[in-house]
Protein backbone atom coordinates (compact mmCIF):
# COMPACT_ATOMS: atom_id res chain seq x y z
CA UNK A 1 0.00 0.00 0.00
CA UNK A 2 1.21 3.37 -0.75
CA UNK A 3 1.67 6.15 1.57
CA UNK A 4 0.04 9.54 0.54
CA UNK A 5 1.33 12.14 2.07
CA UNK A 6 -0.67 15.51 2.28
CA UNK A 7 0.11 18.45 0.04
CA UNK A 8 0.39 21.51 2.07
CA UNK A 9 -0.03 25.54 1.65
CA UNK A 10 3.84 25.57 0.79
CA UNK A 11 3.90 22.74 -1.77
CA UNK A 12 1.10 24.75 -3.69
CA UNK A 13 3.36 27.67 -3.78
CA UNK A 14 6.08 26.03 -4.78
CA UNK A 15 4.35 24.45 -8.02
CA UNK A 16 2.87 27.76 -8.76
CA UNK A 17 6.14 29.34 -8.50
CA UNK A 18 7.63 26.36 -10.77
CA UNK A 19 4.50 26.61 -13.12
CA UNK A 20 4.93 30.53 -13.90
CA UNK A 21 8.92 29.97 -14.48
CA UNK A 22 7.75 27.20 -17.37
CA UNK A 23 4.83 29.26 -18.88
CA UNK A 24 7.74 31.93 -19.05
CA UNK A 25 10.25 29.97 -20.82
CA UNK A 26 10.89 29.28 -24.77
CA UNK A 27 10.61 25.78 -25.04
CA UNK A 28 7.14 25.51 -23.17
CA UNK A 29 5.72 28.49 -26.00
CA UNK A 30 7.28 26.45 -28.34
CA UNK A 31 5.42 23.25 -27.46
CA UNK A 32 2.50 24.86 -26.88
CA UNK A 33 2.01 25.41 -30.53
CA UNK A 34 2.51 21.87 -31.33
CA UNK A 35 0.30 20.49 -28.89
CA UNK A 36 -1.84 17.68 -29.20
CA UNK A 37 -2.52 16.41 -26.03
CA UNK A 38 -2.11 17.39 -22.58
CA UNK A 39 -0.27 15.29 -19.01
CA UNK A 40 0.52 17.11 -16.91
CA UNK A 41 2.24 15.58 -14.17
CA UNK A 42 2.79 17.86 -10.75
CA UNK A 43 1.65 16.24 -8.17
CA UNK A 44 0.88 19.34 -5.93
CA UNK A 45 -1.44 21.04 -8.11
CA UNK A 46 -4.93 20.15 -7.38
CA UNK A 47 -7.23 19.00 -9.71
CA UNK A 48 -9.53 22.20 -10.25
CA UNK A 49 -5.60 23.54 -11.21
CA UNK A 50 -5.00 21.12 -13.60
CA UNK A 51 -8.18 21.23 -15.53
CA UNK A 52 -7.17 25.01 -15.58
CA UNK A 53 -4.13 24.87 -17.30
CA UNK A 54 -5.72 22.27 -19.68
CA UNK A 55 -8.51 24.53 -20.66
CA UNK A 56 -5.83 27.22 -20.79
CA UNK A 57 -3.86 25.19 -23.23
CA UNK A 58 -7.06 24.12 -25.48
CA UNK A 59 -8.25 27.93 -25.92
CA UNK A 60 -4.49 29.64 -26.85
CA UNK A 61 -5.12 26.39 -29.30
CA UNK A 62 -7.82 27.34 -31.03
Amino acid sequence: MENKRKINRWDRRRSNKRLRRLKESEKYKKIENTLDTVNIRLPELTEKQKKGIEGDLVRKRK
